[in-house]
């Protein structure tokens, strides 16, 4: 465990000077801007759901291309840095080296996250005057696609390592398409088997209490324990197999 915890802070001090820190800091800055100037510039004022939806459902359908650049990016500077040493084990075991990068990836997620909605949820009710912003609710809903955004991390981070980035983002377009998608009538009976989908499909039962009773939410979280669970094992086992990238990767 303390190596773990070594191989987690060194992961962070890698990334102090590098554009995976700009784009963890860039992207909650110029979001939520952009999207308060565009409720600013309208001749009719937005209500608290409706600015509630809108940046929920933007950031769950971006997400995939954004973790898949983020995980690419990554696995591409540790080729570059040294043809993938550290997680050849020439350091440490595999498994840590893979397990505390990605860690390190969901945590930068989660506060790329969470300053996000500190940022948008203070702009609507001070700069556009929204009623009764829901802090809560927005916070609740920011640990949702925390906890959804595991799944996706560790699929592309596999791909990313194997492929490299421009393989890894066009999966990552390609979740775009699947949450964008479920987020019509086409995915209401799939979408608890759609990993992408999951971020903003969970929220709405956090919008509205009536639909607990839903048998879908149920389906969506056994699915969601066991294809999270069983992509974390996956991705283990995967990465104490790999060799290294080859040229015909």
């Amino acid at each position: 465990m303390r190596q773990f915890y070594r191989c987690l802070l060194s992961e962070f001090k890698k990334r102090k000077r590098s554009l995976f820190l700009l784009l963890h800091l860039g992207v909650p800055l110029v979001f939520p801007s952009a999207l308060v100037i565009y409720f600013l510039s309208r001749n009719h004022s937005i209500s608290s759901e409706a600015s509630y939806v809108i940046f929920f459902e933007l950031i769950g359908v971006g997400t995939p291309v954004i973790i898949s650049i983020i995980c690419g990016m990554v696995a591409d500077s540790e080729n570059e840095a040294g043809h993938f040493q550290n997680m050849l084990g020439v350091i440490q075991s595999k498994t840590i080296s893979f397990t505390s990068q990605t860690t390190m990836m969901i945590f930068s997620y989660s506060a790329a996250i969470f300053l996000t909605i500190f940022i948008y949820s203070l702009s609507l009710t001070f700069l556009v005057g929204a009623d009764e912003v829901s802090y809560t609710l927005y916070y609740l809903t920011g640990i949702i696609f925390t906890g959804t955004s595991v799944f996706q991390y560790g699929f592309y981070q596999v791909i990313g390592y194997k492929y490299g980035i421009g393989i890894s983002s066009l999966c990552g377009f390609g979740g775009l398409i699947i949450a964008a998608l479920s987020l019509t009538a086409i995915g209401e009976k799939v979408w608890a088997f759609l990993p992408w989908a999951w971020a903003n499909r969970f929220s709405e039962y956090v919008t509205n209490l009536t639909f607990i009773s839903d048998p879908m939410l149920v389906i969506g979280g056994y699915s969601f324990l066991i294809l999270t669970i069983g992509m974390i094992v996956l991705s283990i086992v995967w990465i104490n197999q790999w060799t290294g990238r080859k040229t015909t990767d």
